[in-house]
Formats: structure tokens, C-alpha cells, sequence
């Protein structure tokens, strides 16, 4: 839609696995399987080696489909979450969100999602 995670999901989210697993992982030298390795949070998907290019591509396709001010205010979201409090994070988004609901990228969104079809960016 044009917007950042707000309420708390940028703060919250890289917070999802803990120190306590990574502790424990990088403590032990365990070895993690694919399937632990999605569970955990560690990797976002597994796939074939045959067909890693093809996911990759298609991944950053998706991505780069979205909104450019919206991916770089969530990027900057995520990783200062990581070293803020939950109040002053929900400060910062909050004027991200104030800024993002005003752009041409957030409109078209909107106009797309109600006219059910595919929104076109523009990174204004």
C-alpha cells in the first residue's frame, strides 16, 4: 500500500528468533536443516539448487515491483527498530507513515487495490 510497518511490526519482527537461539546456535555449532533453518527464522525459504536463480530473480522482481520510498522507509524502520525503544520507534514510524500517506506511490496503490489491478510506481 505504499506504507511502512507500523505499530510496532518493524520493532517487533527482527525481534522474532532472540539472542537466546542465536546464542545457542553460534555457542554449540550445531548444524540446522532446511526445514529448522525456515522455522527458526534463519533463512526465508529453502529451495532446489536447480532452481535458486529462477527464486532469486523472481524475489527481487517482487521487490522491486513495490513502491521505492515505501522499501527504503521500512529498510531504515527494520534497523532502527533494532536499537530504539518501542516508544521511540513508534515516534519514528509515525512520521515515515505521515510522509508515505501523502506520496503519489501511496495513492496509486490505493486507486490499484480498488480498481483490482496491478498499481504502477512511480517512487514519488
Amino acid at each position: 500500500m505504499g506504507l511502512a510497518p507500523g505499530d510496532g511490526g518493524a520493532y517487533y519482527l527482527p525481534r522474532l528468533v532472540g539472542p537466546a537461539k542465536a546464542l545457542e546456535l553460534c555457542l554449540t555449532g550445531d548444524v540446522v536443516t532446511p526445514p529448522e533453518a525456515v522455522a527458526m527464522g534463519l533463512v526465508n525459504r529453502v529451495v532446489p539448487h536447480e532452481h535458486l536463480m529462477e527464486e532469486t530473480m523472481n524475489l527481487a522482481a517482487k521487490m522491486a515491483a513495490k513502491p521505492p520510498l515505501a522499501i527504503r522507509m521500512t529498510k531504515r524502520a527494520i534497523y532502527q527498530g533494532l536499537t530504539s525503544t518501542l516508544r521511540a520507534h513508534l515516534d519514528y514510524i509515525s512520521s515515515h507513515m505521515a510522509i508515505l500517506s501523502e506520496t503519489k506511490d501511496h495513492r496509486e496503490a490505493a486507486r490499484a487495490f480498488l480498481e483490482k489491478r496491478k498499481p504502477v510506481f512511480e517512487g514519488e
